[in-house]
């Protein structure tokens, strides 16, 4: 086995609970487009994609409804959201806020970089760019790891309740060929280094360049 972990060896455990495999399975179909936008998640058929019974498939929609990957339509079942030029807008203005503050607390308070980070560029680097959901999900745990490295709780929960919108972009970004996923791996390699000595001013330039992906895919889309 490679030395460096790959996609599906990073932050899962060996063994997943029904629910967690129902959770899973749903998201993983909802982000690989298998579930669009505006279709309906039948409780039968997420049964069948999932190898789970009814009732972690109905907790799994919950959950995903909570967090914001599905919207619940009373005697019509689970919906997948669409995701609006406009709020792939509103998101990267969030986003660039929470992740240059983020690194700029970590800059100017000379705060260490968990190796956590370069764990994950090297995950990255190893999984095939042809498995777009692993990729994707590193992508998610680096950002997340960023976020948290600058110490503060709060912006780490605002941060994370943009993870279903933020996930559902990459995975559009990747498939619409908008994000480049060699060009990913060198900014997050760049992002590393400017944290780790501290340089705030080149940290935030490369997080700018890095998030600029999603003003490209909204004109994409809209175009």
């Amino acid at each position: 086995m490679n030395s460096r972990k790959d996609a599906h060896s990073v932050g899962v455990g060996p063994v997943q609970s029904a629910r967690e495999r129902a959770y899973t399975g749903i998201r993983s179909a909802i982000l690989k487009g298998s579930f669009e936008p505006g279709a309906f998640v039948e409780e039968a058929q997420a049964c069948e994609i999932t190898g789970v019974s009814r009732s972690p498939v109905r907790e799994a929609l919950s959950r995903l409804a909570a967090e914001g990957y599905l919207e619940q339509h009373p005697r019509r079942g689970a919906m997948v959201r669409w995701l609006s030029p406009t709020e792939l807008r509103d998101l990267h203005e969030v986003r660039l806020m929470v992740e240059t503050h983020a690194a700029s607390k970590i800059c100017r308070e000379k705060r260490p970089i968990p190796d956590t980070l370069l764990e994950l560029c090297e995950a990255h680097e190893a999984t095939p760019a042809e498995d777009l959901l692993g990729c994707v999900e590193i992508n998610r745990l680096f950002h997340q790891a960023l976020v948290a490295a600058a110490g503060n709780t709060v912006l780490v929960q605002v941060f994370d309740g943009l993870q279903a919108p933020l996930s559902r972009a990459a995975m559009l970004s990747l498939r619409q060929g908008v994000g480049k996923t060699e060009i990913i791996e060198v900014e997050h390699r760049e992002m590393v280094a400017a944290l780790s000595v501290h340089d705030e001013e080149r940290a935030v330039e490369v997080i700018r360049r890095h998030l600029a992906l999603m003003p490209r895919l909204t004109r994409a889309l809209t175009a």
